[in-house]
C-alpha cells in the first residue's frame, strides 16, 4: 500500500458533474407524463393514478435533486482539502529543502 496523497481529479469531476445533471434527466419523464392528454391515458380512474404517481414522481425527483447538490458540494469539499492539503505538503518539503 503507498502512503502517497492521491486523487484522481478526473473522476471526481465526472461523478460531480454525473451527479450535478441527474435531476435534469429525470425530469424529463416526469414532465412526459404531466403532459400527457386525458384522452391519451384511457379511463378516469387510471387518469388520477397517472397525476398521483406524476407528482409523487416529481416530488422524489426534486429530493433527489436536493442530495444530489449535498453529494456535489461534498465533493467539492473533498477536492478543496486535497488541494489544500498537498499545496501544504509542497509547502513544507520546500521548507525542508531549504
Amino acid at each position: 500500500m503507498s502512503s502517497d496523497l492521491y486523487i484522481d481529479g478526473a473522476m471526481l469531476e465526472r461523478v460531480k458533474s454525473n451527479f450535478k445533471n441527474i435531476e435534469d434527466l429525470l425530469r424529463g419523464p416526469s414532465r412526459a407524463m404531466k403532459e400527457l392528454d386525458p384522452n391519451e391515458v384511457g379511463p378516469s380512474k387510471l387518469e388520477e393514478r397517472m397525476d398521483d404517481f406524476s407528482d409523487e414522481w416529481d416530488y422524489g425527483i426534486g429530493q433527489l435533486g436536493e442530495f444530489a447538490d449535498s453529494v456535489v458540494e461534498a465533493l467539492q469539499s473533498i477536492a478543496d482539502a486535497f488541494d489544500d492539503a498537498d499545496a501544504n505538503l509542497a509547502a513544507a518539503l520546500n521548507d525542508a529543502k531549504g
